[in-house]
């Protein structure tokens, strides 16, 4: 079966409204190993991912519509990563932070090169919204 940037970025809103889910209630998240220091954060956080969640699921259905917002969600990924990386191998948030945020990294990876190729446009054209 070929690869289909719709699917994965289909895929991932899912993941982000899951990961919104278990961010909303401090039980489900500390069950996983995930130490935030107060609800709050967890519950803000929850929000931006329900976002998220619904922009990557409806850009999923018209790449060249969506795609630079995709794009965007990228480097959102690459600021995650390079937050969640540390906190979690130096930090007291958990482990667990560390592999999200190298998931993270490997999703706008796949975001940024994989958008480009299969709509055969820019990097700049992706970021500027200059796409179809």
């Amino acid at each position: 079966m070929p690869f289909k940037m719709s699917a994965f970025i289909f895929w991932s809103g899912v993941y982000n409204a899951v990961l919104a889910s278990v961010l909303a209630f401090p039980p489900l998240y500390r069950a996983i190993g995930l130490n935030i220091c107060s609800p709050v954060w967890g519950w803000l956080i929850a929000g931006f991912l329900a976002y998220t969640s619904v922009v990557l699921i409806f850009a999923s259905r018209n790449l060249i519509q969506g795609g630079a917002l995709v794009y965007w969600e990228s480097l959102l990924r690459y600021v995650a990563a390079i937050i969640l990386i540390p906190a979690g191998l130096f930090g007291d948030i958990g482990l667990i932070a560390a592999l999200l945020g190298l998931g993270d990294l490997a999703i706008g990876l796949v975001y940024a090169f994989g958008l480009t190729k299969e709509l055969g446009v820019s990097h700049a054209a992706l970021l500027y919204g200059k796409v179809g």
